[in-house]
């Protein structure tokens, strides 16, 4: 049995799907923004499973006796930014894709520095896949899983002096 593909819809329902995501790419680059520079984020208090999810799905502000809240914190500088921009860049290049424009090419040409090689592919049968994980992937298993050369020696210094004999050496 096969999953869902676009090619079992109609054009005018591919384009129609398309804009949506559009514009739930332009609502995550602005909840982006103001993640990355800012550092706030709207969420949803209510039942926790729907407020661990809410910062995901809450794209209108919330009025004044709402449950949808703001906070602030370095966390959401640090992760939610970046999060919210990566959901951007893949809404916005499907959406594009869906509508008839070239998405993924310019993520791919943007990502390449000019060049045209394939960073991210998007089609209507298989949807997204990553080759830049698969070329990356050696390098940075290089990176996480090698020794960077410090000895306990080096990351502990021990002395069983006083801090009178520390000082004065």
């Amino acid at each position: 049995m096969h999953g869902f593909t676009f090619d079992q819809i109609n054009l005018q329902s591919q384009i129609a799907l398309g804009v949506f995501l559009l514009l739930l790419g332009i609502s995550f680059a602005y909840k982006a923004f103001l993640a990355i520079i800012r550092g706030k984020m709207s969420y949803w208090e209510g039942f926790l499973p729907f407020t661990i999810l809410s910062p995901f799905t809450v794209h209108l502000p919330g009025t004044k006796n709402s449950l949808i809240k703001s906070t602030e914190g370095l966390w959401i500088h640090m992760i939610m930014g970046p999060v919210f921009m990566i959901a951007s860049i893949l809404c916005l290049a499907a959406g594009a894709d869906l509508a008839g424009l070239p998405g993924t090419l310019t993520v791919n040409w943007i990502l390449s520095g000019g060049k045209n090689s394939q960073e991210i592919t998007f089609n209507r049968h298989d949807g997204f896949r990553f080759p830049i994980i698969a070329r990356v992937g050696p390098q940075l298993q290089k990176l996480f899983a090698s020794n960077i050369g410090l000895g306990e020696k080096d990351v502990l210094y021990k002395n069983n002096g006083s801090l009178n004999d520390a000082l004065n050496h």
